[in-house]
């Protein structure tokens, strides 16, 4: 059982020391970034407040769009699966939609299966861009780039060592209970969420500040 472990045991430990790297770094170098992309106070406000509903907007259709793709993407995966495995075409449903269909191709199951993880990271740098352009549009005066990075690197990291517990020898049940928290994070850092609490926390911390008594 140990030299089973090993796997895991190497996963835990790469991950852990990226994290590490990761909050050593964005501590020294990351924590003052900024990417203004041209957008600051001086900007006319209902300019800014007409930008920021249409990337809202873009946002919530965003989490449709993922919805589409994952879906189509795990269906296709499960048809292919079940024709690799002798199954005659006309026996299965295919539902994926027809221009998934063309997009995909003939793709294995396990090329399928890499594509919902290449998915996976492009949804997450889209909705992290996407939190820091409305971020930057709502608060143009304060530097939220760093801390969008922070949420989004640590998410991802923390997605990454719950996945890692999956390779352990754990029980059945246990292994696939790591596994689905790790999808839920995933589900977590590929939806809107993390941009409304992101604008809800940055309103609470500026509120207080300005409640806090002269020192």
């Amino acid at each position: 059982m140990l030299h089973n472990n090993y796997i895991g045991i190497i996963a835990v430990l790469l991950v852990g020391a990226i994290t590490y790297l990761f909050i050593v770094f964005w501590n020294k170098r990351l924590r003052d970034a900024s990417l203004n992309l041209g957008i600051s106070s001086d900007h006319n406000k209902i300019t800014r407040i007409i930008l920021t509903c249409i990337l809202i907007v873009f946002l919530f259709y965003l989490d449709f769009v993922r919805d589409y793709v994952f879906h189509n993407l795990s269906w296709r995966m499960d048809y292919q699966y079940l024709i690799e495995q002798g199954g005659s075409p006309d026996k299965y449903v295919d539902p994926t939609d027809s221009w998934m269909k063309a997009i995909l191709g003939n793709a294995s199951s396990n090329t399928i299966y890499l594509l919902k993880y290449v998915s996976s990271g492009i949804f997450i740098l889209l909705y992290g861009f996407l939190s820091h352009l409305i971020l930057r549009l709502i608060y143009p005066s304060n530097n939220t780039l760093p801390y969008t990075i922070l949420l989004y690197g640590l998410g991802t990291l923390s997605m990454g060592l719950v996945f890692s517990c999956y390779f352990f020898q754990w029980s059945h049940d246990t292994k696939l209970n790591f596994y689905l928290i790790a999808m839920e994070i995933g589900h977590f850092l590929e939806s809107s969420l993390p941009t409304l609490l992101s604008i809800l926390g940055f309103k609470i911390y500026l509120s207080s500040q300005e409640l806090k008594p002269n020192e």
